[in-house]
């Protein structure tokens, strides 16, 4: 069983190369997307009318309740919006294709009317009671004959009644492109994130296997959470690129996806508070606890909430194993607080987009490192394990071997009606005959034995080992191992010390080689 448990270490290995793969893939596509969609909001002001009272017709915008405000400070949340935005054709119209379709990213319900005339409706914006929800991201056709060169006019009404947590900035885009899906335009490394999911999920049922196999480990069950949170915080995470969805769902889909990041920073300061601070741990813990939903109830948008997630355990653990260094000195911990530190400050250089591709990099690197530090563990320990086996092994041998010569067991043989008791110690070998066992003896007489050779192996000492399906052989007989074959019998063979021969199962010869190792060396 330990034998086979030393494979673990390199399924993990195996296991490890699916999510270096996923991110090569990752980046090239990235690198191939091509498709062009331009901004109408970038730095341009825009007339946004908030009125008392609920309309549904177009206002002209020059009306007391109308303000110019910039793009990312519209709030469509619980009221109802008029937007205005005028704009000429650029240079780099040059670049689209029709047909064109204008682009609107969102939590709000919306209809659009260009140049005059309704393109259509999102959902339908309205009052608390009669709005119909809209779709978080949406394209509407722009006809071709609509596109003036100058002065196109772009109005916008917009409600978000339906919304459950105040975002700062509700509106994520406006812009024109080639007409097609909307997704296109969003985490273009959605499908590919699928696959890294896929490996997180494989690496979530690996470990939950081995955390109830026989040598299963608290740990194992750490990391199937830590594989499967991943699993779940990417797959949230990327769903808007994959799945349209309604406004409302945008927020239950941050929550998820802050909360997974929270719960995966704060078992990775579990994990290395149990590792190296023992009795210290609880104090770690809940004290990164407290920093970290201090910080994330704090921070200004899920984006810094989900990445403080992240940061502030993994910041706590890094001082953490760098005190811990400086008393033990472990080279391990040195260089586990080095990974840590690196992806602190890759955190803090990638602020703005660490919530997208570049935190999910760092949590397959993350966690390969740290299965591969549990794998190197695991197999230290299960050779430890083999080594004292072996010991025990030995030292039982020669126990069982000293008690046969202070006082020999005895084997009652019956046949005849004739009853006889020979020392174990003269027995040679033993060999099934049918219903009978042939004992085989040290000075070559030969004794037949009424019963099995099951029941045999069971009464005799330690010291007789079954070397085959039919063969009991006494290891202190023993004096060679013949690998090659002789001119009777073919196959690995025991050489004993009267120059008798007994065969050796190939399914048994590597047990047959350590039991020698272990008693005879």
């Amino acid at each position: 069983m330990v034998g086979d448990n030393l494979g673990y270490c390199g399924s993990v290995r195996r296991w490890l190369v699916v999510p270096i793969i996923c991110l090569v893939l990752l980046f090239v596509a990235e690198a191939q997307a091509n498709d062009v969609v331009l901004p109408l909001t970038s730095e341009q002001a825009i007339t946004v009318c908030q009125f008392e009272q609920f309309r549904d017709e177009l206002p002209d915008f020059n009306e007391p309740e109308c303000k110019s405000l910039q793009f990312r400070d519209v709030d469509p949340q619980h009221q109802s919006l008029w937007l205005l935005i005028t704009f000429d054709q650029q240079p780099s119209w040059q670049y689209l294709q029709p047909p064109y379709g204008l682009y609107l990213f969102g939590k709000a319900a919306s209809s659009v009317y260009f140049n005059g005339q309704l393109l259509g409706s999102n959902g339908m914006p309205g009052t608390p009671d009669s709005e119909v929800a809209g779709q978080m991201d949406t394209v509407f056709y722009l006809p071709e004959p609509l596109v003036r060169d100058r002065a196109n006019q772009l109005v916008i009404h917009l409600s978000g009644h339906h919304s459950v947590l105040p975002l700062n900035a509700p509106m994520h885009f406006i812009g024109i492109g080639q007409f097609g899906d909307a997704k296109r335009f969003l985490q273009r490394l959605s499908k590919w994130g699928l696959v890294l999911v896929g490996a997180f999920v494989v690496g979530a049922l690996f470990f939950c296997m081995l955390s109830f196999g026989p040598n299963g480990q608290p740990s194992h069950r750490l990391f199937a959470v830590l594989c499967l949170l991943a699993a779940i915080q990417l797959s949230t995470e990327v769903a808007r690129g994959l799945i349209s969805y309604s406004y409302p769902w945008h927020d239950i889909r941050l929550l998820v996806v802050t909360g997974c990041s929270v719960i995966f920073g704060m078992l990775l300061l579990l994990y290395s508070s149990l590792k190296v601070a023992s009795g210290q741990a609880i104090h770690w813990i809940y004290g990164g606890l407290l920093c970290t939903l201090a910080v994330v109830l704090y921070a200004p948008g899920f984006d810094a909430k989900t990445t403080a997630g992240v940061f502030v355990p993994l910041l706590i653990s890094s001082l953490q194993l760098l005190l811990y260094w400086r008393v033990s000195k472990h080279r391990a911990t040195l260089r586990w607080f080095l990974v840590q530190l690196a992806i602190v400050i890759t955190i803090v250089v990638n602020t703005p987009g660490f919530h997208e591709i570049i935190h999910f990099s760092i949590i397959a690197v993350l966690l390969c490192y740290l299965f591969i530090q549990q794998a190197n563990e695991h197999r230290a320990q299960l050779q430890q394990l083999q080594h004292d086996q072996a010991r025990i092994a030995k030292l039982e041998y020669k126990l069982s071997e000293s008690a046969q010569s202070n006082s020999p067991a005895k084997l009652e043989i019956s046949v005849a009606g004739r009853t006889e008791y020979i020392d174990t110690t003269s027995i040679a070998y033993c060999k099934a005959a049918g219903d009978y066992v042939e004992l085989y003896l040290t000075n070559l007489d030969e004794r037949l034995y009424s019963g099995s050779l099951k029941q045999l192996e069971e009464m005799l000492p330690s010291t007789f080992l079954r070397v085959h399906r039919s063969y009991l052989v006494n290891l202190h007989e023993v004096v060679a191992l013949d690998s090659k074959p002789s001119k009777e019998r073919s196959g690995v063979l025991l050489r004993l010390a009267q120059e008798q021969r007994v065969p050796v199962s190939r399914r048994l010869l590597p047990a047959v080689r350590d039991s020698l190792k272990q008693t005879l060396v």
